[in-house]
């Protein structure tokens, strides 16, 4: 009887161990990731302080896709087919913006103390309201949700955090510079910020402070279009993950002519999406539209034919205490890695 009571101890810890695994699992390794760097174990010479000058996090909460087949002549003549185009929208149910805003300022005090704990002291641009480097541009407060960045995504600032735009059009979009904006906000906010985004300009105007610029983009669906054989359609579904993730570090200035790049960095992206699980149910949605045809005789001049348009709608519902909690473990993981790189960087060690 007590052999078998030891027993039954062991494989309760054992169960209890594997589960707590499960639970503290990494989602995110160094095969996953890209670290660019430059003379980053000379981080350690840098002042013991950070400017963040972007903290951003783009949740999807809407993917809409549409694709339309061209109709006309067919080849001989005689007959005519009309467009065919099939639309597709899905969103998410169970989240609010008040949820998300909650998240990111969760997200970004946690970040903020964890780089406290460092030994840093940790500044924002209302710190600093009379800078050079943003004296033609325009101060913004957080906490704020703009839905205009990203089509389908809610950009989301933190509560206390205040950053600097180059203008906010009348829809409501933000502008950079114009470097900072080729290819669109939405493609200029996850590549590399080490050239294009003022990082040595703002840390050389702060005596080498180092200057953080961190975004996050975490997609919730797919989309995939295809045409062939007279008909177009649009699968779409759930895909919760972490995507575009970058968090760059930069202190000084290249003393090079005409250089516009830090002299000492870090640089932290994903390579690849990190899939979010425990949130979404499997759900898979189709939209598909066939052209119509018909015949008219040679000599008409004129024609009409229907066009056969389908749209589908549907929502992917989740709960909302699911949704913070794990999106909020993949981004703070992600954030936490960077972190290990800049201490690595800041003890005088190359970092990899």
């Amino acid at each position: 009887m007590e052999q078998n009571r030891i027993v039954q101890k062991i494989v309760i810890i054992l169960f209890a161990f594997g589960i707590s695994m499960s639970v503290n699992a990494q989602m995110i390794t160094d095969k996953q990731i890209d670290v660019n760097q430059m003379n980053s174990k000379d981080l350690n010479e840098a002042p013991k302080k950070v400017f963040i000058k972007n903290f951003k996090v783009y949740y999807q909460m809407i993917a809409e896709a549409e694709k339309t087949i061209q109709g006309g002549r067919q080849f001989g003549g005689g007959t005519y087919t009309g467009d065919a185009t099939a639309r597709l929208v899905v969103g998410v149910e169970g989240i609010e913006p008040e949820d998300l805003q909650q998240l990111t300022n969760s997200l970004y005090n946690d970040y903020v103390t964890k780089l406290k704990n460092l030994g840093l002291e940790v500044y924002s641009s209302k710190d600093y309201p009379n800078l050079e480097s943003f004296a033609d541009d325009e101060l913004l407060d957080g906490p704020r949700i703009n839905e205009e960045q990203i089509e389908g995504s809610l950009m989301v600032v933190p509560d206390g955090f205040s950053y600097y735009v180059k203008k906010v059009t009348k829809k409501g979009k933000e502008k950079g510079g114009f470097i900072s904006n080729l290819g669109g906000s939405g493609v200029s906010e996850f590549t590399s910020s080490i050239n294009h985004k003022g990082l040595p300009k703002v840390s050389q105007e702060l005596d080498d402070m180092i200057v953080v610029d961190v975004a996050v983009n975490v997609p919730s669906m797919y989309m995939d279009q295809k045409a062939a054989l007279g008909s177009v359609k649009i699968k779409g579904g759930s895909d919760l993950r972490l995507e575009n993730a970058r968090a760059t570090y930069g202190s000084g200035k290249l003393n090079k002519p005409g250089a516009a790049t830090p002299d000492k960095y870090i640089e932290m992206m994903l390579k690849e999406p990190i899939k979010i699980k425990g949130v979404f149910a499997e759900q898979e949605f189709k939209s598909q539209a066939k052209r119509q045809t018909t015949s008219v005789p040679s000599y008409s001049s004129y024609f009409s034919v229907g066009n056969s348009k389908m749209e589908l709608s549907n929502t992917i519902k989740c709960n909302s205490e699911d949704y913070t909690r794990e999106v909020g473990k993949a981004v703070t993981e992600f954030l936490d890695l960077s972190i290990d790189k800049l201490k690595i960087g800041m003890s005088g060690e190359k970092v990899k």
